[in-house]
């Protein structure tokens, strides 16, 4: 076809055709296809934080494990250009060492130059990782932070993200170092897609530090790639960790000073004394904290509190054997303790043996049978320590008829041959009969016949110092008996100290005075006794018991990939949500609340299951809590005037407060329309514009608004009650405004100062309320008295 053109031979009228065709078809095809769509913006511009005004000073002496990701022969994530994440990976982490080490933070490497840590003996991915959490370990690190960047898993070179994993299980301080290190990444580096997100990567869930991975972006993005290779991008980088990891230890969260199993105050019952159910778990606790979750062997258990310390005493005996107890403690808005686990056994001594037999019918012409043989202590568990036993059979010809049985775990298991039991009169009675005895060992009697045995009595010596004090608590105003108290109902399960009928005991400190655990749903009524610490025997109905006994499911919007909005500063809505709801969950708790959160962490959730855990808890209430890029408002479903009265007080609550009121307006939401009870969504607050992310992020901001919440609640059920508004201001000693001081009102609940000092709160009970400051700048105890309004309290030096 070239040749005969170049010829200048005519071409046919069809090929012609077909060429003019083809042209008018590639003309057509460029001028209508579609654009390319961007590349995802690479990120590191600028930094737009600056370091001086980082408040840096929570650094000084904490303990960070830093470990760049990868390196020897595991390269890790490989740009197009070649640059490998195990030599970003480090060179971040150089960079971040320095700085944190100017600032006084104690820095550890898991590796400073390019070297993995492999063995001839083990050159598996699995034990580089194993040595790295063996170095992070012996350093004992407050914070274990992995360094890496990621890489498309379809080989896709235009994908930018900004990921941060926490540890898996600790929606404590993992979750909470994540958070102020992904808002600082997201705000610094620059990347619009962002994600916090549970891992449970071997470094993360080897770590008995909390702990974080970063994925700050996308090596195999060339327009990333290009930028990680600038020693200045590495720098922008590593000071935006920095500025995260200066806000996480900036918080001023509770510290789990003491976790132990006390066994000198064990509760001795039936069947006779020496028989513990077992330890009381005690714990102290500095600084302020609203949440207190303890969990022994996996299973939920709820402590007392009695200021600074926790206590759980078993209502029930505890198993023989290992068991484990976790706490975790939380001041909600700020941040939680790093929590604490305790491990403790109990052997009580063996009581009596049992034997089971199978088959229990035997036939005459005999056989095998087993015989399950169990060591039981009082309460008839199994023993935990191991044992021998004898074990004799009556007939000489039951085989064996004279052996040794090793019981492991307080049991064992045996399979002797039964004689035929056939005679010249026939067949006889076709039982075979074992008797048993335990081998003497010292501290342990002998077990006569048919595996009874004798346990020796172990005395107690008591002094004649007075233990505790008894007391028929009073219920004011009105000085009736209380008898309705939350959870009294079940004493054992729930309040041992207390029962039905009000009677209480209090157990006393070294100096005589009464240990007074906190009761939910009540405040002291108290005086002069009570601040000197005498036993108190008034309490007063917090909100008038409003909310004594409600089921509340809390929804905090959002979660895992769906951020429900973000403002400007990075800042996550489902972040805020969480945080918010846990503030009021405390709240809601003290009050006499049965509280359920539909999510416990930054986890993903489709709306029909919040609803379907909604449904399963029975809800009285369902509050969706939101902080949307939108003006605040307070949603309820069309066909729910429940909802509409609900959403007004809850706008009347805020307004009060000194919050913004939000607009009241229909919602359509999935939530709304499906749970059985009223139903509210709150977005009190707005993640549109700067200037109102940060008064949500504000001293006092998001507590006030969680109160606000929890009035409304209340008056959910105490619609008529008359609760003026009240206000105080906290002072430092040379008379300057004390902002975010945690401020704790009748020992139950706990507000935060604003930025002027000031925290307005409403008078929910009649009489005095007690207040307490416990803070480094401040310390404050007194009462104000009903007639006290807008009170301005000056307290001492802070401890």
């Amino acid at each position: 076809m070239k040749h005969a053109l170049r010829a200048g031979m005519r071409v046919p009228a069809p090929a012609a055709l077909v060429l003019a065709l083809a042209a008018f078809a590639g003309a057509g095809c460029a001028a209508h296809r579609p654009p390319a769509p961007p590349r995802p913006a690479p990120g590191y511009e600028r930094l737009r934080d600056t370091l001086a005004a980082v408040d840096a000073s929570g650094l000084a002496g904490r303990r960070i494990a830093l470990d760049p990701g990868h390196g020897g022969v595991f390269r890790g994530a490989l740009g197009v250009g070649g640059l490998t994440e195990a030599e970003v990976n480090l060179a971040v982490a150089l960079r971040l060492r320095d700085l944190l080490a100017a600032h006084g933070a104690r820095v550890l490497l898991t590796r400073d130059r390019d070297r993995d840590f492999l063995t001839p003996a083990d050159s598996t991915l699995r034990a580089d990782l194993d040595e790295r959490l063996r170095l992070a370990a012996a350093f004992d690190p407050d914070l274990f932070v992995s360094i890496h960047h990621n890489a498309d898993p379809r080989g896709a070179h235009d994908v930018n993200e900004t990921q941060t994993y926490y540890k898996l299980g600790d929606e404590g301080p993992s979750l909470d170092a994540a958070q102020d290190v992904h808002r600082a990444l997201v705000r610094n580096v620059g990347i619009a897609a962002n994600r916090v997100v549970p891992g449970n990567f071997h470094v993360l869930r080897g770590s008995a530090a909390p702990a974080l991975l970063t994925e700050t972006s996308y090596i195999t993005d060339p327009d990333v790639e290009r930028r990680l290779r600038l020693p200045e991008k590495q720098e922008l980088e590593a000071q935006a960790l920095f500025i995260g990891l200066a806000r996480y230890f900036a918080r001023r969260v509770p510290v789990i000073e003491e976790f132990a199993a006390d066994w000198s105050t064990g509760w001795h019952a039936t069947p006779g004394p020496g028989w513990e159910l077992g330890p009381v778990l005690r714990a102290r606790v500095a600084g302020d904290f609203d949440l207190a979750m303890l969990e022994l062997d996996g299973v939920p258990c709820t402590p007392e509190r009695r200021g600074a310390e926790l206590w759980w005493r078993p209502a029930q005996a505890l198993a023989n054997g290992a068991h484990e107890a976790l706490l975790r403690v939380r001041l909600a808005g700020v941040g939680a303790a790093r929590e604490r686990r305790l491990g403790f056994s109990i052997a009580r001594p063996v009581a009596r043996l049992e034997a089971e037999v199978r088959p229990d019918v035997l036939e005459p012409e005999g056989g095998l049978a087993a015989i399950h043989v169990r060591a039981l202590d009082g309460y008839g568990l199994p023993a935990g320590d191991s044992l021998r036993v004898r074990v004799r059979a009556a007939s000489p010809d039951d085989l064996p008829n004279d052996t040794t049985l090793a019981l492991v775990g307080g049991e064992g298991w045996f399979h002797p041959r039964i004689a035929p039991r056939l005679g010249a009169a026939g067949p006889r009675a076709a039982a075979a009969d074992f008797f048993g005895e335990q081998i003497r060992e010292p501290g342990l009697a002998s077990l006569p016949p048919r595996f009874d045995v004798a346990v020796p009595v172990r005395r107690f010596e008591w002094d004649h110092r007075p233990r505790s004090t008894v007391a028929f608590l009073r219920r004011m105003p009105g000085d009736s008996a209380l008898t309705d108290a939350v959870g009294a109902a079940r004493a054992s399960a729930g309040h041992p100290w207390l029962d039905r009928d009000g009677f209480a005991v209090f157990e006393l400190d070294a100096a005589g005075r009464a240990l007074v655990p906190a009761l939910p749903g009540y405040r002291v009524w108290p005086d002069s006794a009570t601040l000197a610490g005498a036993a108190p025997v008034r309490w007063t109905a917090i909100a008038g018991g409003a909310l004594h006994g409600r089921r509340i499911v809390l929804d905090p919007e959002g979660g895992g990939d769906d951020a429900a909005g973000q403002g400007p500063g990075g800042t996550r809505a489902a972040s805020l949500n969480l945080e918010c709801a846990r503030i009021l969950a405390g709240m809601l708790t003290a009050a006499g609340a049965d509280v359920r959160l539909t999510r416990a962490g930054d986890l993903a959730l489709a709306d029909v299951e919040r609803v379907q855990a909604a449904e399963a808890f029975h809800a009285e209430r369902f509050l969706r809590i939101a902080h949307r890029a939108a003006p605040p408002r307070l949603g309820h479903h069309p066909a729910s005037p429940a909802g509409r009265a609900w959403a007004e007080r809850a706008a009347q609550a805020l307004a009060a407060r000194g919050r913004p009121a939000p607009a009241v307006a229909e919602e359509a939401q999935y939530v709304l329309q499906q749970t059985s009870c009223p139903a509210l969504f709150a977005s009190p607050g707005s993640l549109a514009d700067g200037e109102s992310e940060a008064a949500l992020l504000a001293p006092g901001a998001l507590r006030a608004e969680a109160y606000a919440l929890y009035l409304a609640l209340a008056r959910e059920w105490a619609t008529q009650a008359d609760w003026p508004a009240d206000s105080l201001t906290l002072l430092d000693p040379a008379g300057r405004p004390v902002t975010d001081a945690a401020v704790t009102l009748g020992g139950a609940l706990v507000l935060v100062t604003d930025a002027s000092g000031r925290i307005r709160f409403a008078r929910t009970e009649p009489g005095p309320l007690e207040v307490g400051v416990e803070d480094p700048r401040v310390r404050y105890r007194g009462l104000l008295l009903d007639s006290q309004r807008g009170a301005v309290l000056t307290g001492t030096k802070g401890r």
